[in-house]
């Protein structure tokens, strides 16, 4: 038995809305997933110390303030690693370095407050980007004596961070309008060099 075709053409759509609806959320989760930019490292002798800089940007600034806004309070933690890469074993590690910095909101003074490990006070203010930049646009980390270092061998610099909520356990995810923090988040840069 054949069906009219006014009745199959009342069913196709049907079928295919929820589907494209399913296409489209997973796109816009994968497209919003990429919130955090790294800005390349780099390593200088400062004062005999060798640091490594970087910086991180945040993409998807709206969101992030709302969130804040809302009560949220997220962590990004940098982890970076100097190492000395090797052919036929592991790579020796010849130093790391943790960064972590805490970011909220504070309702009564409606000021954004952002902590630094080598700031006494934390930064505030009303305007987000503007404490963004400050804390993050550039981050130096000393990660021992230039000494540390050899002339001709090649090393390997390794930068990963993360950003979470502050009392969400490693690895958790966390969702607001089909967005991940550990998703977009999570990121690494390896620069490898010859001194």
């Amino acid at each position: 038995m054949r069906t009219p075709d006014h009745k199959r053409a009342g069913s196709f759509p049907a079928v295919l809305l929820p589907a494209a609806i399913l296409a489209v959320l997973m796109l816009a989760g994968t497209a919003m997933a990429q919130s955090l930019s790294l800005k390349a490292p780099t390593l200088a002798n400062v004062n005999g110390r060798l640091t490594a800089r970087f910086g991180i940007v945040v993409e998807e600034k709206p969101i992030l303030k709302g969130e804040l806004e809302d009560g949220a309070v997220l962590v990004l933690k940098c982890q970076v690693s100097l190492l000395e890469p090797r052919d036929y074993w592991l790579d020796r590690e010849i130093t790391e370095v943790h960064f972590q910095s805490r970011l909220s909101f504070d309702p009564l003074t409606r000021e954004f407050v952002m902590t630094l490990p080598d700031r006494q006070t934390p930064l505030r203010g009303k305007d987000l980007s503007a404490i963004l930049n400050e804390g993050w646009g550039t981050i130096g980390t000393t990660l021992g004596s230039w000494a540390l270092l050899d002339r001709g061998k090649k090393y390997s610099l390794r930068l990963h961070t993360s950003m979470n909520e502050e009392d969400a356990p490693e690895g958790l995810m966390r969702f607001f309008y089909f967005w991940s923090w550990d998703a977009g988040a999570d990121n690494a840069f390896q620069l490898d060099f010859t001194f």
